[in-house]
């Protein structure tokens, strides 16, 4: 395991891809944690001269892609603030565009948003679980959906603040690239993703059962057939179940082991 500080601008820059392992929730951030957020940044423009801020630490393991893939990382901690600090540059660069300011609406595409030479889901930076993929996407590609949910939520709340400040959108950027500072933790290949997450969810909500046993299946796929796994098997027995898939699991396995047994 290897840590040390660094800027989100080195975090994100570069060829690369961060994935959200299927074993973390979706986005959950509120107005709460969103003002929070906003207020510091906006603290930060102000000044003349800025400090550097720090506003948590980055989880990731490398994993092993394809050979002509990008690099790929499983974003084991940090998901919530990383996708909100996507969501605030992917506004900074449809502002951008409005103001028919291409040369930085496409350095922040190209650099910071997406891998600008790669097809198919290599082209995004950011792969979030299955369930808010779809959104996410869509506000890359400058689609913002009528689907409702925290994501479109983050990106309605930071468009209205934006409108009540005035600031720089270049200012903005640099503050969020490279004033905001990150605690980088990479794991090794060694280390359990799964019993790291599961450590420093110990004070969240707790996982249910379901919850359990979906992360210990999962890491055990490779990330790049997970998709088709949850899409194929897990996700249709999690939707025609719902809230009873954990009592499901517990007399499946219940009776697997009277069968055995007998």
């Amino acid at each position: 395991m290897q840590a040390k500080e660094t800027k989100l601008q080195d975090i994100i820059e570069g060829t690369k891809q961060y994935v959200i392992p299927l074993f973390q929730r979706t986005y959950s951030w509120t107005d709460k944690e969103w003002e929070v957020l906003w207020k510091d940044l906006v603290e930060l423009c102000e000044m003349e001269n800025p400090r550097t801020h720090f506003i948590g630490s980055i989880v990731n393991m490398p994993t092993v892609s394809v050979p002509e893939g990008v690099a790929k990382y499983l974003l084991i901690d940090g998901q919530q603030r990383l996708t909100t600090v996507f969501i605030l540059l992917t506004l900074l660069r449809n502002k951008a565009r409005e103001n028919q300011n291409s040369r930085f609406a496409d350095e922040i595409n190209n650099t910071l948003l997406v891998n600008q030479y790669k097809d198919g889901n290599d082209y995004y930076k950011l792969m979030p679980t299955q369930v808010d993929r779809p959104t996410f996407e869509n506000l890359i590609n400058g689609i913002l959906n009528g689907i409702e949910n925290q994501i479109t939520k983050a990106y309605i709340y930071f468009e209205k603040k934006l409108k009540q400040v005035e600031l720089e959108p270049e200012k903005l950027k640099k503050i969020i690239t490279q004033y905001f500072s990150v605690v980088s933790i990479v794991l090794d290949v060694e280390d359990n993703p799964y019993l790291v997450f599961e450590s420093l969810n110990a004070k969240g909500r707790p996982l249910t059962q379901a919850d359990l046993i979906r992360n210990y299946v999962f890491m055990r796929i490779h990330v790049d057939r997970q998709e088709k796994v949850y899409s194929d098997y897990w996700l249709p027995m999690q939707t025609a179940l719902n809230n009873n898939l954990t009592e499901f699991i517990r007399h499946f396995l219940t009776g697997s082991t009277h069968l055995k047994v007998q």
